[in-house]
């Protein structure tokens, strides 16, 4: 298994999660709510210039995620990491330049002894011998051998050496001495070692040793051709005209007089001859041998930083507050959690960048989540009915909604009567396409379904937190009691005054109110002569009335079936009152005077 394999595992595999709890109070539109939210991980892996892979997971919000506004806060949660310098190559080819412009002294760049020959060519010779002793140490699997000169057809532009004193064409062998025997027996346009090889001295053509030295590199990754040169791209075609695989990484080198952007013949740069090769691939003028880099070994990584991007907008650092905090060398691994705070209702991106450096330069990656920031607002927020039918019902109806995006359908809303007559009454909904959910509930009748329903809908967003909004249901009775005096019962079996008369010589009542929220309203009886309140009685409560203009106004209790008998100095008044405190106006009932 790949080092970069393991990692993608152990980003899988990532447990350790800093948690944070928010809490809002429900007055003001959000509370808290122990309801945990579930993972639903977006995880990124890129790739940073020389091949290193870097990573990224969202692990909370998950895609789409519901978010309750207010307070509109996102809580973001994950890892980043980075993986450590690219592995050896499992394979390196040397392409060197031995065309007549490396005969040019070596202005120092290496040290004669190393090969005898202090012009260009013997530092490249030079170079490649320090790569090569630096591959057999690092255990690279193989190396191979290309020399190149001008673009005349004959002799060849450039050639493969043959690695081995076996029998046929050997393109390759294991780093180390072999290979530092061929490297050894270059000379200008030819490599005698195992097999001759003859190549053009007329300029140097990059395209020919790129194209050369590719073939034989072959595709995949794991592969870098380490491109030794003058400097000087003499002789066609163009380098964009070569074939070159993907996946193999170009390590050019310039060891004479000229840098890696010149380019008099315009047949292209040493820096356009690197940029042919994979990411990673570099193009360096070097001074001294003692510059040059060990193109084997693992590079040092960095994950350097960690950025929020909300909709687009400017990125912002939250490096310092990872665990461990940024920037550490590779491989590395780090927890975050961040809070976006306040975003106004609507759709939002949330990303979060990773960004790192390898051999070949920085790069990052990014994973992003939509989520939708909303309200919720019931409606009608205040309403009042008059009670007294039974059967009725009230309607409020829930809207949640994403800012100028709309109504957001799919949520369940939880209806709940806080306080009331018809407290304790819940109801659950989920929104409809428009974003909204109705919930309807039957009143309370009689005296008790009097009062003030206080509603509450809310719903939970994927975080854990309440949105909720608030309105009033009135339920009230405007409407007083109806009271009569029909005739009531009398021992005496005395015949009540003519029908219409109004008049009831016998003076027997009953006492009644009929009203339409109160079941039984109190009755009360007012001599009309003296002003004299009597009461209250209940409904239906049986009197004898004496009219006596001269008497004191009493009352006093009756055996059977008449309650009681009261005297009074005019004619009788009834009315009524109910339990809403609405009173009635009165109503005559005349008896006539005891004379």
């Amino acid at each position: 298994m790949s080092q970069r394999d393991r990692l993608v595992l152990a980003l899988q595999a990532a447990a350790v999660l800093v948690l944070m709890t928010l809490s809002s109070g429900c007055s003001s539109g959000g509370k808290s709510d122990a309801t945990a939210p579930a993972v639903d991980r977006v995880s990124v892996t890129g790739e940073l210039p020389a091949r290193t892979a870097i990573s990224v997971t969202l692990d909370v919000p998950p895609e789409g995620a519901l978010i309750a506004s207010p307070p509109g806060s996102v809580i973001l949660r994950g890892t980043a990491a980075v993986e450590g310098g690219a592995v050896a190559p499992a394979t390196i080819v040397f392409a060197v330049d031995a065309s007549q412009s490396t005969q040019g002294p070596s202005a120092d760049t290496c040290d004669p002894g190393t090969t005898g020959n202090a012009t260009i060519l013997g530092c490249e010779i030079a170079a490649a011998l320090r790569t090569n002793a630096r591959a057999d140490s690092n255990q690279v699997r193989q190396a191979g051998v290309v020399v190149f000169g001008g673009g005349a057809e004959t002799p060849a532009a450039a050639a493969v050496a043959d690695m081995s004193g076996d029998a046929g064409d050997q393109s390759f062998a294991g780093a180390g001495a072999g290979v530092a025997t061929v490297l050894q027996s270059i000379a200008p346009g030819q490599v005698l070692q195992f097999t001759p090889r003859t190549v053009s001295t007329i300029g140097a053509s990059f395209a020919a040793g790129l194209q050369a030295s590719g073939e034989l590199a072959g595709a995949g990754p794991a592969k870098t051709v380490v491109f030794l040169v003058n400097g000087a791209n003499e002789a066609g075609p163009a380098v964009s005209s070569a074939t070159f695989p993907a996946g193999a990484v170009v390590r050019a080198f310039a060891l004479g007089d000229h840098d890696c952007a010149t380019d008099a013949s315009g047949f292209g740069s040493l820096a356009a001859v690197a940029a042919r090769g994979a990411p990673g691939s570099t193009c360096q003028r070097l001074g001294a041998l003692s510059d040059m880099p060990d193109v084997t070994l693992a590079e040092t990584t960095t994950l350097a930083s960690l950025t929020v991007i909300v909709d687009g907008g400017s990125p912002v650092d939250i490096s310092s507050t990872t665990v461990p905090a940024l920037p550490q060398a590779g491989p590395a691994s780090v927890d975050y959690v961040y809070q976006v705070q306040g975003l106004a209702p609507g759709l939002h991106q949330m990303c979060v960048r990773a960004s790192g450096e390898d051999a070949g330069g920085s790069g990052s990656v990014q994973a992003c989540v939509d989520v939708t920031v909303a309200t919720i607002a019931l409606a009608p927020v205040t309403h009042v009915s008059e009670l007294g039918t039974p059967g009725q019902t009230h309607t409020v109806t829930a809207t949640v909604a994403a800012g100028s995006s709309g109504g957001v359908s799919g949520v369940p809303v939880a209806f709940d009567i806080l306080a009331g007559p018809n407290a304790s009454v819940t109801g659950a909904e989920t929104t409809n396409g428009s974003g909204q959910a109705s919930f309807t509930y039957a009143a309370r009748q009689h005296c008790a379904g009097l009062g003030t329903d206080h509603i509450e809908a809310c719903f939970t967003d994927s975080q854990g937190i309440k949105a909720c909004a608030m309105a009033t249901q009135t339920w009230q009775d405007t409407t007083p009691p109806v009271p009569s005096c029909p005739p009531g019962p009398n021992p005496g079996g005395n015949t009540p005054g003519a029908s219409g008369s109004g008049q009831n010589p016998s003076g027997f009542f009953l006492l009644v109110a009929v009203d339409a929220v109160d079941p039984s309203p109190q009755v009360f009886l007012r001599d009309a002569g003296s002003g004299t309140v009597f009461g209250p009685f209940q409904r239906g409560t049986a009197v004898k009335y004496t009219q006596a203009p001269g008497a004191a106004p009493s009352q006093k209790p009756m055996a059977g079936a008449v309650a009681w008998h009261i005297t009074g100095k005019g004619d009788a008044q009834v009315y009524a009152k109910d339990c809403a405190g609405n009173v009635s106006g009165p109503v005559w009932c005349l008896v006539p005077p005891n004379r």
